[in-house]
This record gives C-alpha cells, sequence and structure tokens, in this order.
C-alpha cells in the first residue's frame, strides 16, 4: 500500500468554499442595512442629540426657576434676568447658553412664534416644544 500524505483537491476546494460563506456572512453583518457599522453610527447619533436634549431641558429648568424666582419672589438672578424679562426671555437665553455647552458639532435653534426648539446633529434633528418649564420632544429622524 502507497502511504499518500496531504490532502485531496475536493477536501481544498470545500474548505475555500466555506471559508467563502463565512466571509460573505460576515460582510453583511458588518455593513448590510441592519449591520453593526449602520446601528453604531445611528447610536451616536441618537446620544448626541439625547446629550443635547438633556442639555437644553437642564438649562431652560434652570433660566425659569432664576426667572419665577427674580419675578415673584424678589430673588437675585444668577443668571442677569430682570423682573420685567418673560418667560420667552429666559427661555431664549437658556437656548442660548445650551447651544454654547453643546459645542460645535450641534446646533441648537429656537423659534420664538412657535415655541419650538431644534436640535440638529449631522443631518439628524429632533424638535421640542415648551410647555410650562418642560420640553415636549418629538421623534428623532
Amino acid at each position: 500500500m502507497k502511504n499518500n500524505k496531504g490532502i485531496t483537491l475536493i477536501a481544498l476546494v470545500v474548505t475555500i468554499i466555506v471559508l467563502l460563506i463565512l466571509a460573505g456572512v460576515s460582510i453583511a453583518m458588518l455593513t448590510g442595512q441592519n449591520g453593526i457599522l449602520n446601528r453604531a453610527s445611528q447610536a451616536t447619533w441618537q446620544s448626541k442629540l439625547g446629550d443635547a436634549e438633556s442639555t437644553v431641558a437642564l438649562s431652560v429648568s434652570n433660566y425659569l426657576a432664576d426667572y419665577y424666582s427674580v419675578k415673584y419672589a424678589g430673588g437675585t438672578s444668577e443668571y442677569n434676568l430682570t423682573a420685567t424679562d418673560t418667560e420667552d426671555t429666559a427661555v431664549g437665553k437658556a437656548v442660548e447658553k445650551a447651544n454654547e455647552e453643546a459645542g460645535t458639532e450641534v446646533t441648537i435653534t429656537r423659534d420664538s412664534s412657535t415655541k419650538n426648539i431644534t436640535i440638529t446633529y449631522s443631518g439628524h434633528t429632533v424638535t421640542g416644544t415648551v410647555s410650562g418649564s418642560t420640553i415636549n420632544w418629538g421623534a428623532m429622524n
């Protein structure tokens, strides 16, 4: 009997085919519509918009509390608000402050006629409406 050492051509071809299938599945999982890279990108912008929402909400809450303290309790203003200012002025100053804190990647704007606050990051937006001292945020898109 001959003692053949090595692999057959069929075994080599089967191994290569299995490796190609595994590579194709891996690439699809990374780059597909619901792939890891796409989900990571989506998580990034949702996180940035969420952080900005929190910054705006905290700023508006602080400014309105300061406004009410000055207007109704005669307190001193931490944010340079006066008793003659309005809630609208306090919210406007709060949005300006939040825009400074958010950094250059995120843009926070306010439409004073509709009372809407819009946050934009990398082409994605979320809009909120000020209602009293809270902000009702819409869906991120």
